[in-house]
């Protein structure tokens, strides 16, 4: 995705932090997984977000995993017909909506687009479901623990998740942060990512990354900056499923 230099630098008025529940256990066999007793890695196709759409790793992130329930969404009819987006990215709630535009301009250069988080990228796939009459909602599981985590992977629900471009530190940009409706701040991310979680094993989480830079990640890393990023996600489940349980 396209981002400035940032700094971790926090500036003055900037209160956007983000914990630790240390609650979580991040190895797998202190988790329950243990040695060679469960590996589960879905088919979910990987599809690069460029050119066409060099900072829209979350919408097509979005593509990766509905392409997974067997449905031929395209990245740029999801970006530019289903997602929430704002004219300019400066001063946009990323949870309200994609920080200005995803895509390249006329000349073949990035424009000026950041990112979002899962309750735009929710409502994306839930119009596209709604639009197709497609069997399936989006839930947002921002908060999710590591076991809520690896429930979903063994129920067969690979899940849309937010991290940094290579699993390192999370970065903020220069620019510093704005204000937010009700006396909120937002802070800047720099080199922010999204990528779907297709499986995992005792060691390993897998990843459909849409960027093709992270195809497996310990545990542990992949929960520590999972976390930094506020444990930001979103799964796709079956209404079918949701009627069975007596949830509609």
């Amino acid at each position: 995705m396209n981002r400035k230099m940032g700094t971790d630098v926090n500036p003055a008025g900037c209160s956007e932090t983000y914990g630790t529940d240390k609650r979580d256990t991040c190895g797998g066999e202190q988790a329950g997984i243990k040695k060679g007793t469960f590996r589960v890695i879905y088919p979910v196709p990987q599809i690069l977000q460029k050119p066409e759409l060099p900072n829209g790793c979350e919408i097509t992130s979005c593509c990766q995993l509905i392409h997974f329930l067997g449905y031929p969404a395209d990245k740029c009819d999801l970006a530019d017909h289903y997602l929430p987006r704002s004219e300019f990215w400066y001063g946009t709630d990323p949870d309200q909506a994609y920080m200005g535009d995803p895509h390249l301009d006329e000349e073949g250069n990035p424009r000026t687009g950041y990112y979002c988080f899962a309750g735009p990228i929710a409502t994306a796939a839930d119009r596209y479901f709604a639009d197709h009459h497609i069997p399936y909602r989006a839930e947002d599981i921002t908060g999710a623990s590591y076991e809520q985590l690896l429930g979903h992977l063994k129920e067969g629900r690979p899940f849309i998740f937010w991290a940094s471009l290579h699993f390192d530190d999370i970065k903020y940009d220069s620019c510093g942060c704005y204000s937010l409706p009700e006396g909120r701040t937002h802070r800047v991310f720099h080199e922010l990512h999204c990528m779907v979680c297709k499986g995992c094993d005792e060691t390993f989480f897998y990843i459909a990354d849409p960027l093709a830079y992270n195809e497996k990640v310990p545990h542990a890393q992949f929960m520590k900056i999972f976390r930094q990023l506020g444990s930001r996600a979103v799964v796709f489940l079956s209404c079918q499923q949701d009627e069975i349980h007596g949830t509609l």
